[in-house]
């Protein structure tokens, strides 16, 4: 019995070792297992940062190709609205809308003074340069309303125009003759003929400055109000001819009279420019650059001098 009872006993010992191996070996299998389960979680994980990574990149490229279309276009847009100027005068503009509702008094203060230097009837190779050089020794752009007849005089005024247009100022349309007779016979618009000088002095501007040219702006022959005053029977048929073009008749409310009344010398046009001023805060101020306005030229940097005196900055209309 004792000899049985001890090979039984050797033999449970046996067993127990086998079984304690056999399970260090389902555990070490097991925990290889795991481990191997991890690590795979690992690098799926790591996989997923990693993509994760390439389509933010991915993701950033084509935000930053969307963002260069959009700004592409947006400046494209910008070149079409603003052809009146080059990209030097764009950061000189205000839009000729809002200087419609300026003189209609549509717009509400917003406490900003601004005046917009206009000079009509150019280019003359006489008043012209030394108005170009004025502004440019004061670093000011202006709003030449030009006429077509005066630009194709000769190649000089051509030259002027394409200065003009170089040195940042805004180009508006003037008509191509500027005959009162012609474009309102009987003291009535010729709403066809008008449309056609129009289009005749923007081509003159073209053939100089390039084919993108357009201008919104506009300056009637002795002025929209005269037309108004006048009680034109045809102005509402201009009218809705200019706004299918997203045209815009522009007046002044500021004027040194320099085609008014007898000649006045530089000092006289001055104090004429003080009084019309007054104290508003948007001023739209009528000038002439034609052959004969030498004292306007002269009279120039003291009007300059007087608007920024008085905290104007200066605009031009596009």
């Amino acid at each position: 019995m004792i000899r049985k009872n001890g090979r039984k006993d050797k033999n449970m010992k046996i067993i127990r070792k086998s079984s304690i191996f056999a399970s260090l070996i389902v555990i070490s299998v097991l925990s290889y297992k795991g481990y191997e389960c991890y690590q795979n979680k690992i690098v799926q994980a790591n996989r997923g940062i990693a993509s994760t990574k390439i389509v933010t990149k991915n993701n950033i490229k084509e935000e930053i190709v969307n963002n260069e279309k959009k700004k592409n276009i947006k400046e494209d847009n910008l070149k079409d609205i603003l052809s009146n100027v080059n990209s030097e005068g764009r950061k000189y503009t205000y839009d000729v809308k809002e200087v419609k509702n300026i003189l209609d008094n549509k717009q509400k203060s917003d406490g900003k003074k601004i005046a917009f230097l206009t000079f009509d009837d150019g280019p003359s190779i006489t008043v012209t340069p030394k108005i170009l050089d004025i502004l440019k020794n004061y670093n000011i752009k202006a709003t030449f309303c030009l006429v077509g007849k005066n630009i194709d005089t000769n190649e000089r005024s051509r030259n002027l125009v394409n200065r003009t247009f170089k040195e940042g100022h805004a180009l508006a349309n003037h008509t191509y003759s500027h005959n009162l007779k012609n474009l309102y016979p009987k003291n009535k618009i010729n709403v066809e003929y008008f449309m056609e000088e129009i289009e005749e002095n923007n081509a003159a501007i073209r053939n100089i400055v390039g084919q993108d040219f357009n201008t919104r702006v506009l300056r009637m022959p002795g002025g929209y109000m005269s037309r108004e005053y006048y009680k034109d029977p045809n102005l509402s048929e201009l009218n809705a001819r200019l706004k299918e073009k997203d045209m815009y008749s522009i007046d002044w409310n500021a004027y040194d009279f320099d085609s008014e009344g007898n000649k006045k010398n530089a000092a006289e046009l001055l104090n004429e420019v003080k009084k019309s001023v007054g104290s508003k805060e948007k001023v739209i101020i009528l000038m002439h650059d034609t052959y004969g306005k030498e004292e306007t030229a002269k009279a120039l940097p003291k009007i300059i001098e007087y608007l920024k005196g008085q905290g104007y900055e200066f605009r031009t209309m596009s």
